[in-house]
């Protein structure tokens, strides 16, 4: 094969946002990418095979691919736990090659287009030479039944990539749930059943009354499709478009406060640090002279520590300072 099939929405697809969720998790989505480039140039059926009896090893694709031994088996790990994967006889193969890079299709297509050539040729050679030539039916410049197989291929394909974003938008609501049970065919089902949009707004609902009584939904299934069905929007609920906006509000506000905090720490720092040069370039006397000041101001009885009477002088000589300098 010179190409494969990859789907546009490959990065969102769940098991993909799993690997790179975890460690590596770039890296292993490289990997996964350059094992179907690999596969496909093989042309095995999926299976990563440098002969017919010798297969890949996690050395050989380290080695290949230019990714540490670690990682790779890592990365063949993680594809095995998410059934990616099979390891058979010690061959690794992509699960599903076939289904998703249509193989059987091609090569039953491959068969169809060989006989019907042979057909051609035998009629072409049968037929009278004053007779015109039969109507070429290559398939590449004729559509044909095949054609139209492949376009309900794609069509199916597109419906159930977007189940799948349907699927993995909802279990992303219902995260850190006890919802989160619910099963994928499930969530499917539900979306035939009632529409992407209609289960959406169910499952914010189900995860926010969840949030506000924590009661434990044995058959989260079931409690999805009667909200569903009925979809009783409570006083109480905010959509999570207006939650969003809540929340981005909330943070640009502390934000703003953070910055002003720092703002205001760096004017202080450097009012302190003018202070600083002023008292330095005092006098020993003059030094003197605003330290009693300071301590006569003091209450009788009082002990201050020798720090805070050291910043008290240095701010009563910075605002001599400054009167003598306005006037």
């Amino acid at each position: 094969m010179e190409w494969v099939k990859i789907m546009c929405n490959i990065l969102d697809h769940r098991k993909i946002k799993l690997l790179r969720k975890g460690p590596e998790g770039d890296t292993l989505v490289l990997l996964w990418l350059m094992m179907l480039a690999e596969a496909g140039k093989n042309g095995r059926g999926g299976s990563l095979l440098i002969s017919d009896s010798t297969p890949y090893t996690g050395e050989t694709l380290s080695m290949l691919m230019d990714i540490s031994l670690s990682t790779v088996e890592l990365g063949l790990a993680a594809f095995a736990r998410l059934e990616m994967i099979d390891f058979e006889d010690g061959i690794i193969s992509i699960r599903n090659w076939r289904k998703y890079q249509s193989e059987d299709r091609l090569e039953a297509r491959r068969e169809k287009d060989r006989l019907r050539q042979q057909r051609h040729r035998k009629n072409s050679h049968d037929v009278s030479l004053l007779q015109p030539e039969p109507e070429s039916r290559d398939p590449v410049t004729l559509p044909s039944r095949d054609v139209t197989l492949e376009n309900r291929q794609e069509q199916n394909r597109q419906e159930q990539s977007r189940e799948e974003q349907t699927t993995d938008s909802v279990r992303l609501l219902l995260q850190g749930t006890p919802l989160s049970r619910v099963s994928d065919q499930d969530l499917q089902n539900l979306e035939k059943r009632h529409g992407s949009e209609r289960l959406r707004l169910a499952a914010d609902i189900a995860v926010e009354t969840w949030r506000r009584d924590h009661k434990d939904r044995r058959n989260p299934g079931g409690y999805l499709h009667s909200l569903c069905v009925s979809l009783v929007v409570p006083d109480w609920y905010v959509p999570l478009a207006e939650r969003k906006a809540r929340s981005r509000a909330t943070q640009q506000r502390q934000e703003d406060i953070a910055a002003e905090k720092v703002a205001i720490t760096a004017q202080e720092e450097a009012a302190s640090a003018k202070r600083d040069i002023l008292w330095n370039g005092l006098s020993e006397a003059e030094q003197e002279f605003f330290l009693s000041e300071v301590l006569a101001d003091m209450p009788v009885g009082t002990n201050s520590a020798a720090g805070v009477v050291l910043i008290l002088s240095k701010l009563k000589a910075w605002e001599a300072s400054q009167v003598g300098g306005s006037t």
